[in-house]
């Protein structure tokens, strides 16, 4: 199965010609945070040659801000960069000139999450106290949960997991299935874990990969892009297929706690494909989520979900 894969990109490859024949090009990968499970795909395509073989050579760099990496790319300063979809819509919005380009987690991640034993449903959570960081988002969340004014609302930051095992409050949002869920379970509990799709926020992608918009017309940066997404897929697919490889690989990047890491990895490799496969994109999606952002008012106007995300560097099954 990993020479299907190593096979697919060398095909891509040679339908993409390199800027000049044999050269490597340099590029760079800006993440969203600290290289963590969610980035697998990347590291297994470097580290596997997939890059390589796509001609490409690759940087990945951990942002020192992470809210850098969306103006890194609309810049010039950094060809790729991981985000989240919701910040690709405020970003357009603010006219920068990014755009998605392939899935690197196809779904939320985001959750309600509680650990106390009579909560197993949104619905236990009325007259009960939720801790939340404080983005508006939140209230727009809580509110689509039908627990808007049906519930004590108390902004802890990002102490989320303190207050959560302090019973500051009853239940958080704003944590992570894959993360705060694996961090409880590695301490015995038995979180209640509630995504946010499944509490009435329309599907999204949580983390993209995005690429500049403007240089897109650029016929060198587009092939960057082509061979750029499709040794990413192939990397991620490798990832999923070969689990205990994939981990031996993140150890090497990650300073994460083993116990965690062994646990997050598999937990966050089931998240990796969609319906349809890794990195697959839907505009359809896209634009529900963002009307959604506007209905409660975390976008002043509509946005053209087509102008947020494109599925040209897709393959067909994607489509």
């Amino acid at each position: 199965m990993r020479r299907l894969a190593l096979a697919v990109v060398a095909a891509l490859v040679l339908l993409t010609p390199l800027a000049s024949a044999g050269s490597t090009q340099k590029v760079t990968l800006t993440l969203d945070w600290t290289p963590n499970p969610d980035h697998v795909g990347f590291y297994d395509a470097r580290d596997s040659g997939l890059f390589a073989r796509a001609g490409l050579e690759v940087t990945i760099h951990a942002p020192s801000d992470p809210t850098a990496p969306l103006k890194l790319v609309g810049v010039g300063s950094s060809d790729f960069a991981v985000s989240y979809e919701q910040e690709l819509f405020f970003a357009v919005a603010k006219e920068l000139p990014v755009v998605a380009v392939a899935a690197v987690v196809p779904g939320p991640l985001n959750s309600f999450m509680s650990i106390e034993p009579e909560v197993k449903s949104l619905r236990d959570l009325r007259g009960r106290t939720i801790g939340i960081t404080g983005v508006p988002s939140d209230y727009a969340t809580l509110k689509t949960a039908g627990l808007g004014g049906k519930v004590k609302v108390i902004t802890v930051g990002y102490n989320l997991l303190p207050a959560l095992l302090s019973h500051r409050v009853d239940a958080v949002l704003g944590v992570y299935r894959n993360v705060e869920g694996v961090q409880l379970q590695l301490r015995g509990l038995h979180p209640t874990i509630i995504p946010v799709d499944r509490a009435g926020v329309p599907t999204y992608d949580e983390l993209v990969l995005v690429a500049n918009k403007t240089r897109l017309q650029n016929p060198v940066y587009r092939s960057q892009v082509t061979r750029f997404v499709g040794a990413f897929l192939a990397g991620t697919t490798d990832a999923r297929r070969h689990p205990a490889r994939a981990l031996a690989i993140l150890k090497k990047v990650t300073a994460s706690d083993s116990k965690f890491l062994a646990r997050a990895t598999p937990a966050t490799l089931r998240l990796l494909a969609g319906p349809k496969g890794v990195g697959c994109l839907s505009v359809a999606q896209w634009q529900r989520f963002g009307n959604w952002m506007q209905t409660h008012s975390l976008l002043k106007q509509r946005i053209a979900a087509s102008s947020v995300v494109t599925t040209s560097f897709l393959p067909a099954r994607c489509r």
